[in-house]
């Protein structure tokens, strides 16, 4: 099963975004990053509110520049909107409650000295909502089978 991960970033931090992408990737993840996908021609909108539907998981790298993205802005509502899960990975100095939406939610601490941290963090706990979808969509399946089984056995009887 493909487990979707949106990440939404400036893209002034394009070098945690490739170190990110790695260690997901390690992890059998699939990753979106916008840019990477050119699609010519095409609103920005769409082919980013499409990707963030088709992902299970947002993460969200609230750096300095991060911060002042609009996109950023934009891709936390949306991922909101959607209810997506959302993983923020915050740099040290930036208090992620100037962030109204992000307000109440726990984050991981990203410091610049010690940037590989915060990513074997994040990458740690999307492969756990990966673990436990994939456990929900094999209990949901015994759950069909055994509801099948019992329609068969029970369901001609009258």
């Amino acid at each position: 099963m493909v487990y979707k991960v949106f990440i939404s970033h400036s893209t002034r931090d394009q070098g945690l975004v490739i170190a990110l992408s790695n260690l997901l990737a390690k992890f059998d993840l699939e990753v979106f990053v916008a840019e990477w996908y050119l699609t010519p021609g095409a609103l920005l909108d769409n082919k980013i509110s499409g990707q963030i539907e088709n992902s299970d998981c947002v993460v969200v790298l609230l750096t300095r520049d991060g911060v002042r993205s609009n996109w950023v802005q934009q891709e936390i509502g949306y991922a909101i909107k959607t209810n997506k899960d959302i993983i923020p990975i915050v740099e040290n100095g930036i208090d992620p409650r100037d962030l109204a939406a992000l307000q109440g939610r726990e984050y991981i601490e990203y410091d610049l000295l010690q940037p590989r941290k915060a990513l074997i963090e994040a990458s740690s706990y999307i492969k756990s909502l990966k673990l436990k979808k994939e456990k929900q969509k094999k209990n949901l399946l015994i759950l069909g089978v055994i509801l099948i089984f019992f329609l068969l056995l029970f369901g001609g009887e009258k």
